[in-house]
């Protein structure tokens, strides 16, 4: 579980980043969610851009589809973030 300092540590970190993935009119499909995945097991933490309104339904589809957290999320834009498994390859370290 991340704690809310964690969280917010998170989202510092984020904020530099592009949005990896861009989810449009389609909604979220088997290609996006296996992309998103991917994403996450690369770089653990990274940033989606949704359609306007669909953001409060996918987000929590996206979370439990991918065994990730949400951190945050700014007007279209959803912050993800996976632990990486391999403790040696893992890229981010939390407080």
């Amino acid at each position: 579980m991340i704690t809310s300092k964690q969280k917010k540590f998170l989202r510092g970190l984020a904020h530099s980043l592009d949005p990896y993935i861009i989810i449009g009119k389609n909604g979220l499909s088997d290609s996006a969610l296996n992309s998103i995945s991917k994403s996450l097991t690369d770089h653990e933490l990274i940033k989606i851009k949704v359609k306007v309104g669909v953001k409060n339904e996918l987000g929590p589809k996206i979370e439990k589809m991918t065994n990730s957290t949400i951190v945050g999320s700014i007007g279209k834009i959803l912050i993800l973030y996976k632990k990486n498994e391999n403790k040696e390859e893992s890229k981010i370290s939390l407080p």
